[in-house]
């Protein structure tokens, strides 16, 4: 059988995972594209050939165009894919989206889906289209998430989970099945995050909405931070306890030698947490 010429982008471990598990099936050749955007240094160290990409401009896409790629991977790539880039292999771009769709369309959808207390926590393959992540669907799968797991045991599962579904859906490409269309009902895009979103509102969220938070946004990223005596401390574990005593909320306690929080509604008991630069 003939190899076929895959090119996949990405910029963190779920591409390395799905490219290291491709790479040694004998049917396929696969070249790696990464972004100098927000690119994991250790990358660097794992992988030998690569290319490292700054703009998906038109001189980019005439190269590109002169490997006749059969497909394109996304798997993690921070820079929009232009249409003629999408298009630009014999079966098109499919994309790792690492959410349930079409609720979570958008940016950072695994820390969307643990903030908002989803207790099963999705993930997609779609084909990609010039309207972002509304492509038909090829495969979706979800994990149970445990109240002692947090972002990083799901992103262990997430890079675990993507290489098999990767290889299943190019082969069922190769076979010319067909993706599945989208549905509309429940359609939304969520915001792509960032540190200032990591900011907890005593007032308005509840000992069960921080606790979310701290896990939602627990490393690899910064954390969960609130602002004590002008200085910014991360909250990196805690637990939710029920609290009925008369305090504000933000207001600080010590109850056997530990740190308690008032909330919204109840409290949360403080783990472990760190000040910041």
């Amino acid at each position: 059988m003939e190899k076929k010429n895959i090119s996949i982008f990405f910029n963190n471990l779920r591409g390395l995972y799905v490219f290291n598990h491709l790479k040694k099936k004998k049917n396929y050749k696969i070249d790696v594209y990464l972004s100098k955007k927000n690119l994991n240094p250790l990358l660097l160290l794992k992988l030998k050939n690569f290319k490292i990409i700054k703009k998906l401009n038109k001189e980019f896409i005439k190269n590109f165009k002169k490997k006749k790629y059969f497909l394109n991977i996304a798997a993690g790539f921070p820079l929009k894919f232009p249409t003629e880039l999408i298009n630009a292999s014999t079966k098109g771009t499919i994309n790792l989206h690492a959410g349930k769709l079409p609720e979570y369309r958008g940016g950072s959808p695994l820390n969307w889906q643990i903030l908002e207390g989803k207790n099963k926590i999705f993930i997609s393959i779609i084909k990609m289209t010039k309207n972002f992540d509304c492509g038909p669907l090829y495969s979706q799968k979800f994990f149970k998430l445990q109240s002692y797991e947090d972002i990083k045991d799901i992103h262990k599962k997430v890079n675990n989970a993507y290489p098999l579904m990767t290889q299943k859906v190019i082969e069922d490409i190769i076979k010319n099945i067909k993706p599945k269309k989208q549905s509309k009902k429940n359609a939304r895009y969520m915001k792509q995050r960032n540190d200032n979103d990591g900011k907890i509102n005593w007032e308005k969220m509840d000992a069960n909405n921080v606790f979310n938070l701290v896990r939602a946004i627990n490393k690899p990223y910064p954390g969960a931070f609130y602002i004590y005596n002008k200085k910014k401390i991360r909250i990196f574990k805690c637990k939710k306890i029920k609290f009925n005593q008369n305090l504000k909320p933000g207001e600080i306690l010590y109850r056997d030698n530990k740190k308690v929080i008032k909330c919204k509604k109840n409290a949360i008991e403080i783990l472990k947490e760190k000040k910041s630069n």
